[in-house]
């Protein structure tokens, strides 16, 4: 009875999200400060997941009028799977601490939607669940403080559970500086166990029916050690991962399908990760959560599109709040985008159906936008369809 009234609870909720800032203010509201900071905030002053956004809102379109067509196509293939519009949901930490559907209930919303979500390997739930609860296509975002022994097994586990694709991330040598947790008195990398459960006791019970919600999910406290992958496990506690181009090159080999490589922003390392074997790579600077400072995506896009030619797909993540920001990227050479943020407001706010709806407001901002452009398909799509001012 309790799993019925909170599912129609999220349904109404669901309805009545507008935009990815309606997510974020209810997620704001139901999320104890700490979880909620985690997912909102950025590493030091936050400077760089300010310029991720600002890039977008400097672009200016150049419509072509009176085209006639209001049903524009928004299908794409990444790495030769079919998506139904180009957005895919990213991978990210503590998705099993901000609703009960965590991220099996991610990977449904986006089938439901035809596209694909990317498990994290601190998302907080093992891939074998995901891929055994949600019955929907997986991509796994693989992480490792362990070593290539660790790296191995994770990807081995992976591989049996069925993910179709491996996506590598390499710009984690260390944890930036997320001050905002660190105010909440919860040391880098964000950790939610017995030695830190009395100082945030005071924002669970702040949020009843959060705590309510986690408790009946059988979520327990994490254990020193465990395995990161696991709902129970230290989650946050193994996520930087040194790996090298010779660690890619090794991950590569192993790897029987399509292989990813996140957190490229120069045309030298997309390179770097072409020639160690990556069938895509995504343009990233982990949502301003690592090195501050560093330039915004849809900034250095271009200089990846041309570095790569056609050795490989380029995706983008970063700043991503709108529909019209999925056709700027693709307008600049993208194959398709990634979005983090938007979707966990999304998962906070309503759970699956929340995510579900984050999808469907991108996609119809997105259809509005290319029908006010004048544009009929994403094939048409490119530079002479913006104004995107010099850095």
């Amino acid at each position: 009875m309790l799993d019925e009234l909170l599912s129609r609870a999220d349904v109404r909720a669901a309805q009545r999200l507008h935009s990815v800032r309606d997510a974020r203010r209810v997620a704001r509201r139901k999320l104890p400060a700490v979880l909620f900071d985690y997912v909102d905030g950025a590493a030091d002053d936050e400077v760089t997941m300010r310029r991720n956004e600002d890039a977008f809102a400097a672009v200016a379109f150049r419509p072509k009028m009176a085209s006639g067509d209001t049903q524009p196509r928004l299908g794409v293939t990444v790495l030769g799977k079919t998506l139904d519009f180009p957005v895919l949901l990213g991978p990210c930490g503590l998705v099993r601490l901000l609703h009960p559907d965590g991220p099996a209930g991610v990977a449904r919303a986006a089938a439901s939607k035809g596209t694909v979500s990317v498990l994290s390997t601190v998302a907080g739930s093992p891939v074998e669940e995901v891929a055994e609860e949600s019955r929907a296509p997986v991509w796994f975002q693989l992480y490792s403080a362990g070593g290539l022994a660790e790296a191995d097994a994770l990807s081995d586990r992976a591989a049996a559970a069925g993910v179709e694709a491996l996506m590598i991330t390499v710009d984690t040598p260390t944890l930036g500086n997320r001050e905002r947790d660190v105010r909440h008195g919860v040391a880098p990398p964000l950790r939610l166990d017995a030695h830190n459960a009395v100082p945030l006791g005071v924002q669970a019970l702040a949020r009843p029916r959060w705590a309510a919600q986690l408790a009946a999910t059988g979520i327990k406290l994490s254990r020193r050690g465990a395995d990161p992958s696991e709902h129970g496990g230290g989650l946050l506690s193994s996520v930087a991962s040194p790996f090298s181009w010779d660690d890619v090159e090794h991950l590569r080999r192993r790897w029987d399908g399509p292989f990813l490589v996140k957190g490229v922003l120069s045309a030298t390392d997309a390179r770097r990760a072409v020639d160690a074997g990556a069938d895509a790579v995504v343009v990233s600077n982990h949502g301003g959560r690592q090195l501050d400072g560093a330039p915004a995506t849809l900034r250095v896009l271009p200089e990846v599109v041309a570095a790569v030619g056609g050795d490989a797909e380029v995706l983008i993540d970063g700043g991503i709040r709108r529909g019209s920001h999925v056709v700027a990227a693709l307008a600049l050479g993208a194959r398709a985008v990634l979005v983090g943020r938007p979707y966990l407001f999304g998962l906070a706010a309503a759970g699956e159906r929340g995510v579900e709806r984050i999808l469907d407001i991108l996609r119809t901002e997105m259809r509005r936008t290319m029908v006010l452009m004048g544009c009929s398909s994403v094939d048409q799509l490119g530079p002479d369809w913006l104004e995107v001012p010099s850095p």
